[in-house]
């Protein structure tokens, strides 16, 4: 399969700090992605760095075959790749629907935005009850699938989304990554951060492990999770 993203020997942070060292990852197209680890294991300023938002010391991203390293973000969302950050991911004093028009920003055809909006309303059905709703005052769960929503508005052709499930209920988590995989089946391709291991590995189709760091398992999400060494380190015994 092709890579549509390929980090290579990656080693970034922030300011003179170096967060992540020598990480390769491969994000392979129409697929999901999952990176997983402890709380500081640089996972999340692996996304960064994918979407612009760090200091490269060394190495690369490359994007659809193009090195992107030095591109801003905004360049980077031009060409096709969208980021839902954990937190402060949407604008809470403006109302649901004015949030999904703000992701569309880039659209000059008033048509095409509200069709737009009726098929982000089409999967995420909360949001249409919601539709007039300040953002602020949705729960948990209906924040990150705005967010979700409004990064879809752009067209991506991959979604970043950095530990979407965070904080939320069981029954939430399940709705949310219900709908990460209705993502992927209609032709999205996402890398996801996650720190719900299990549920992550569960739906993804490659996974990778980080430490300190660096990338220290990768493999197939099925077999990660049988894997001892993985389960002893990574997830205990119950």
């Amino acid at each position: 399969m092709v890579a549509v993203i390929e980090s290579r020997g990656i080693t970034a942070g922030y300011g003179k700090a170096v967060i992540i060292r020598d990480v390769d990852i491969k994000v392979e197209e129409g697929k999901i992605t999952a990176i997983v680890g402890p709380n500081g294991s640089g996972k999340s300023t692996f996304l960064k760095t994918v979407f612009g938002l760090t200091r490269v010391f060394k190495g690369c991203i490359m994007y659809d075959g193009k090195d992107v390293t030095s591109l801003a973000p905004e360049e980077r969302a031009r060409m096709g790749l969208g980021y839902v950050p954990q937190v402060n991911n949407v604008f809470p004093n403006l109302t649901v629907l004015e949030n999904l028009e703000m992701g569309a920003y880039a659209m000059k055809d008033k048509e095409q935005v509200r069709a737009e909006i009726e098929e982000m309303m089409e999967i995420f059905p909360i949001l249409r009850e919601r539709k007039k709703q300040k953002a602020g005052s949705l729960s948990g769960g209906e924040r990150q699938m705005l967010a979700m929503a409004m990064a879809l508005m752009g067209k991506p052709k991959v979604l970043l989304l950095d530990e979407p499930a965070a904080a939320l209920a069981p029954k939430v988590v399940n709705q949310i990554f219900s709908r990460i995989r209705e993502i992927v089946n209609s032709g999205i391709t996402v890398l996801l951060v996650e720190q719900h291991a299990r549920r992550a590995l569960s739906l993804c189709d490659m996974g990778y492990v980080m430490s300190s760091g660096r990338v220290v398992m990768k493999g197939p999400g099925s077999e990660l999770l049988s894997d001892e060494k993985f389960i002893e380190a990574f997830l205990g015994r119950a």
